[in-house]
């Protein structure tokens, strides 16, 4: 599905949208002349309804070149082994802390057995191990074809947790992953790794940042005027609440 000139959501298990699997976050693709960009990789039980919108919005998956995961939770970066078998050359890109735990496949450090303990996913579902080719790391810039990819640290829903800010289309956009949603939303859960103040001090990080859309892990994607979504989370924080939670 195209969003904008160059930004395609290619997975989604959001029951509004239900391109792909229901465990999937959203799946971004973003075009570059050099190589595609896709922003997170869904659970891995997908690849092909993943590859077939791909295909459905005229681009070609063998010009993908990158995958951007924003963390380890399964619903985000569980796919990234199908994705190698699917595409070989795909180079895969995570956060310094997150990489030895997806490369070993530890269900602990990524909750997985605690989501699977908790019914969020199936019982049968296992993380499966991948290397990560690039580890990332606070306020860096990956260039990729002609856009610049500002690596956004943003820890609080989980740790190792990136964020993705981008000059697409003439346009600040900002992948938020799980660290705010539309609204002004977060995602607050019993996992070991899940943070309250420093989710709140990465909203307020990312806030700042300016951004004219939001494309978040889930719900829908704001393609324009952001500021209000971002206005609402820093308003709470500001009266010392803290910002809704979507689950």
């Amino acid at each position: 599905m195209r969003l904008t000139e160059r930004i395609h959501l290619v997975g989604s298990g959001e029951a509004a949208w239900a391109l792909t699997d229901p465990l999937d976050s959203q799946v971004y693709l973003v075009t570059t002349p050099d190589g595609h960009v896709v922003v997170d990789s869904g659970t891995g039980r997908s690849i092909e309804a993943i590859l077939a919108e791909v295909r459905r919005d005229g681009l070609d998956p063998l010009e993908i070149g990158w995958i951007l995961l924003t963390h380890a939770h399964a619903d985000h970066a569980g796919g990234g082994a199908a994705w190698r078998r699917e595409l070989p050359s795909v180079r895969i890109a995570a956060s310094v802390e997150t990489a030895p735990w997806l490369a070993t496949a530890d269900e602990e450090a990524t909750s997985v057995d605690r989501a699977r303990a908790a019914g969020l996913y199936p019982a049968d579902y296992r993380l499966e191990a991948f290397d990560v080719d690039r580890t990332l790391t606070s306020d860096e810039t990956l260039r990729i074809g002609d856009l610049d990819f500002r690596v956004i640290p943003s820890p609080g829903h989980a740790a190792g947790h990136l964020a993705y800010l981008v000059d697409v289309d003439g346009a600040a956009t900002l992948f938020s992953g799980d660290a705010l949603f539309p609204a002004g939303r977060i995602l607050l859960q019993d996992t070991w790794d899940c943070d309250l103040q420093a989710a709140l001090r990465s909203v307020e990080r990312l806030a700042s940042l300016g951004a004219e859309r939001l494309l978040a892990g889930h719900l829908e994607p704001i393609i324009g005027a952001a500021g209000p979504h971002f206005t609402a989370a820093i308003a709470r924080i500001a009266r010392l609440s803290v910002p809704v939670s979507i689950a």
